[in-house]
């Protein structure tokens, strides 16, 4: 409602020529309990997050960490956990949970209670197999129509096929991109002249895009999720003149998730789509699975999510228009730190075009 007052002085402001600026007061309102609560069921550790929302103006990524609130994990059988305050609104799960039992989340704040619907622990989630396509992704730099602004990036999207395993068909992908890249330095030899080495460097990033999330087509028999969008990688990236791309690792998670969960990831994509366009459907409320059960009027943000992981990587290098490109799936789950350089030797996760070393 209040983008539909905002938008509706603008547009009455353009209508009719006035040179004043209008400035409209907004509600200053009371800060919101905001819940990052999601929790790997197979990891041993987990954090659930507290903080209170933010004013509009106010430039702060996130609002104050909520310190002294009463976090609480219950099973079906009425056990309950207690999470212990960790540091800056995090609070501590160090246990694995039960994959025969369902949990839900109970918050106690400034006199408030907060309760989760019970979750379901999904089961591993897999991907019968993933390939990729020849794309040319168009990018519209400033949101106008300006054909100045549209950047146009070839590369390879990748896509998966899932057939899911299990009655929760639902799940989420993220990823972590590595760029492999060479250059030669001179090294002094034995006779102090220099001598030519390898330099095998690597960067890692994260995309900042929508909720990847994947779930069977509607009103369809089937649960079989096919050709899903997965990612886009330029087919050459350089970050200084002198690096030789050397290809992408692309590092995979796959997060099985429950409906409510994909509900709510549906929900925020719609939001994050409809962002600045005036004429678009109205935002709507993310549909949490978390409510105020002392005051129906009380908001909350967040969800409350248990997901089971499961990583896969992949090696994509683009050959050239003739050959196209490369893709395999890595077996050896190397530890690949964020970043770095070694000379002479390549680190023990790099991975060649060919068959030189896998």
């Amino acid at each position: 409602m209040k983008r539909i007052i905002t938008y509706s002085f603008l547009l009455l402001i353009l209508l009719s020529g006035c040179e004043d600026v209008y400035r409209p007061d907004i509600d200053v309102v009371d800060n919101v309990l905001v819940a990052d609560a999601r929790i790997s069921a197979d990891q041993r550790i987990n954090y659930i997050h507290l903080y209170e929302s933010v004013a509009y103006y106010d430039n702060a990524s996130t609002g104050p960490a909520v310190t002294d609130a009463d976090v609480r994990l219950i099973d079906n059988n009425g056990n309950e956990l207690k999470l212990q305050h960790y540091s800056q609104g995090q609070y501590r799960l160090a246990q694995t949970l039960d994959p025969n039992l369902q949990y839900k989340l109970k918050i106690q704040y400034q006199g408030e209670e907060y309760e989760s619907i019970f979750e379901d622990i999904p089961q591993k989630p897999s991907i019968d197999s993933v390939y990729g396509f020849e794309e040319v992704e168009i990018r519209q730099e400033s949101g106008d129509n300006d054909v100045d602004n549209v950047d146009r990036s070839e590369g390879i999207r990748l896509y998966a096929d899932i057939t899911p395993n299990n009655e929760n068909p639902y799940c989420r992908f993220t990823t972590r991109f590595v760029l492999q890249y060479n250059y030669v330095i001179d090294v002094p030899g034995p006779s102090g002249i220099g001598m030519p080495e390898t330099v095998y460097g690597w960067r890692s990033s994260y995309p900042q895009e929508a909720f990847n999330i994947a779930a069977p087509p509607e009103y369809s028999g089937t649960k079989e999720i096919k050709k899903h969008a997965l990612y886009f990688l330029k087919n050459k990236m350089q970050y200084k003149e002198e690096h030789i791309f050397a290809g992408w690792i692309v590092i995979l998670y796959q997060h099985g998730i429950t409906e409510s969960a994909y509900n709510y990831y549906d929900d925020l994509n719609n939001q994050l789509e409809s962002e600045g366009k005036i004429f678009d459907p109205l935002y709507v409320q993310a549909r949490s699975n978390i409510k105020c059960t002392t005051d129906s009027d009380q908001k909350i943000l967040g969800n409350f999510e248990i997901s089971v992981n499961n990583e896969t990587r992949y090696f994509l290098r683009y050959i050239s228009e003739t050959a196209g490109f490369i893709l395999r799936e890595i077996e050896e789950l190397h530890n690949i730190p964020l970043s770095g350089e070694q000379v002479s030797v390549a680190p023990a996760f790099w991975q060649y075009p060919y068959s030189k070393k896998q």
